[in-house]
């Protein structure tokens, strides 16, 4: 059987796009289930938290009545002496159902017990008058059977023994009161309290369910992006080779083989574009700005009669041999004196011992990949800090290029890159010069050049002095909502600022603006680098169109 690797590269880019659409309709269809889920977790939150306010109301409307009914209770006292019998108030009578002007005896109590308490009460009360201390008080709880009609009520006495003196003898007072609706009101509130914290532990459960979703999600997310990468590296890796030496081709054939190279190279062309375009479709997550490109036609625009300068030094980091070997060749004929490398980790030691003038840095790579390598290189400081770093990657995701040129690349290319992307974005580097600096202000030039270069040429000075006005202006209104306090405010003016900068590749704007929201209200934050940011950018907007669309 043959192996993937001594097939033709047309053929693995097939077998590759293949099992690429396999990995892809598996991973959105688990996407899909996730988020169903996620939805429905969602809705059983919101549900619960619902019931939760319900439950509140019902809680606080149950304690007003139990309010209620304790201070409209009825109550009742009674007394005791030695030899001289019982005496009771005749608020008794009304607790017992009695008729108008009936006594409340104690044989009138004593038949009104609920005949399951009966037995139960008059045994603790004989206990109570042959044993109880004096000073001590006692509780009773019992039902009774009102007289007037026959509804049990719960009765609630409280009796302690007196002691006697030369003055009075021993005695007994008490005090009884109908608890029926206090019972009954306590019942509700602790059935409901029981509720509530049935209610709870669900929420806490189903929050424990919704965050391990969140975490399989993320997982999911992770892979998918992982092999995407790996995807997109295996695909573009010898497609990178194959139009490099084409490109390397073109100049060495005699005429009768210029159409064949033709063809080849329009071949090339063409798998290029569906393996970019089979990326980005994988990589898209529903931003509408996904899909972010290096703008090889604003590039190709770009005037060639900017020279280079004379035979710049450009150090080549590069892991495969093939693609190394392209890109010397390239820059080669370009005027370029080269020096290659074979991971990040060497080009760092590279740019640490020797000058250069701009790094070729492939993006992933052994031991180091590109992005920890220009984190490196910009760490160290002095001049070799501020060395342009052009990066090439497999991707052609607005995100992997956001992330790139936030690691301090000056700009992005993506593979296969063409020579005349590579010759425009050499000349870019160099013409807009180290602005990697301290002191100096980002952008990400390939979206300042096409905010410009995609319109009309009446156009273009009218949108410089528009996003100039607006960043003005937005940035202002930002600074205002701090002023005041007023996160809404801030807010909308952080999001129409982002807008603006964006359109035009002012990424430090946003990074300050986004380290400042991040740290508020902290007592350390502080919006003077977001101000610097502004400042910069706004000075460095005439500088940059000069430099990059009026010469275009």
């Amino acid at each position: 059987m043959t192996s993937l690797a001594e097939l033709p590269a047309e053929q693995r880019a097939d077998i590759l796009e293949a099992r690429l659409e396999r990995s892809e309709r598996a991973l959105e269809a688990a996407e899909t289930a996730l988020e169903a889920r996620m939805k429905d977790l969602f809705r059983a939150n919101q549900e619960l938290k619902l019931r939760e306010q319900q439950l509140a109301q019902k809680l606080e409307i149950e304690s007003a009545l139990l309010l209620g009914a304790l201070s409209t209770v009825q109550m009742a006292a009674a007394y005791s002496e030695k030899d001289r019998g019982y005496s009771i108030s005749e608020s008794a009578a009304p607790l017992l159902g009695l008729s108008a002007g009936e006594e409340a005896t104690l044989e009138k109590i004593v038949g009104a017990l609920h005949p399951l308490d009966r037995k139960r009460i008059m045994r603790e009360s004989m206990l109570f008058f042959r044993k109880a201390q004096a000073g001590l008080t006692h509780r009773y709880v019992h039902r009774i059977i009102r007289y007037d009609n026959g509804e049990t009520r719960w009765l609630s006495w409280s009796i302690t023994r007196k002691k006697g003196n030369s003055l009075r003898p021993s005695h007994m007072v008490a005090t009884v009161r109908d608890i029926t609706e206090e019972r009954h009101n306590e019942r509700q509130v602790r059935s409901l309290q029981l509720r509530a914290e049935r209610r709870l532990t669900e929420l806490g459960k189903l929050q424990s369910e919704l965050s391990a979703a969140k975490e399989r999600v993320d997982a999911a997310l992770a892979g998918r992006n992982r092999f995407i990468s790996e995807m997109a590296h295996a695909i573009r890796t010898p497609l990178a080779t194959l139009s490099g030496a084409l490109e390397l081709l073109r100049q060495k054939v005699d005429g009768t083989s210029e159409d064949d190279l033709k063809l080849a190279r329009e071949a090339a062309d063409q798998l290029g574009e569906m393996a970019t375009k089979l990326i980005e479709e994988a990589g898209r997550d529903g931003d509408p700005d996904t899909a972010g490109r290096e703008g090889s036609s604003a590039l190709a625009n770009m005037s060639s009669t900017i020279a280079l300068p004379d035979r710049p030094r450009v150090l080549v980091a590069e892991d495969t041999e093939s693609n190394r070997y392209v890109a010397e060749r390239l820059l080669a004929e370009l005027g370029c004196d080269v020096s290659s490398v074979e991971n990040g980790a060497a080009a760092v030691e590279a740019v640490r011992r020797e000058a250069f003038d701009l790094v070729l840095m492939d993006v992933m790579m052994p031991i180091m990949n590109g992005e920890q390598a220009t984190q490196a290189i910009r760490a160290l400081g002095g001049p070799a800090s501020r060395t342009p770093i052009i990066g090439v990657t497999a991707h052609s995701l607005q995100s992997e290029r956001e992330r790139l040129l936030s690691s301090g690349m000056t700009a992005c290319l993506s593979k296969p890159v063409k020579r005349e992307t590579l010759e425009t974005a050499i000349q870019t580097a160099l013409i807009a010069g180290r602005d990697v600096g301290q002191g100096a202000v980002r952008f990400d030039h390939d979206l300042f050049r096409r905010a410009f270069m995609d319109l009309p040429p009446s156009y273009r000075l009218r949108m410089r002095e528009a996003a100039k006005k607006d960043i003005t202006k937005y940035a202002a209104n930002v600074l205002s909502a701090v002023e005041t306090d007023d996160d809404i405010g801030l807010s909308k003016a952080s999001h129409s600022l982002n807008g603006v900068s964006l359109n035009i590749g002012a990424v430090e704007i946003v990074e300050e603006l986004a380290a400042y929201r991040e740290k508020r209200p902290a007592p350390d934050a502080s919006t003077e680098g977001f101000r610097r940011a502004v400042a910069a950018s706004l000075l460095a907007v005439d500088d940059l169109y000069d430099a990059l669309v009026e010469q275009a």
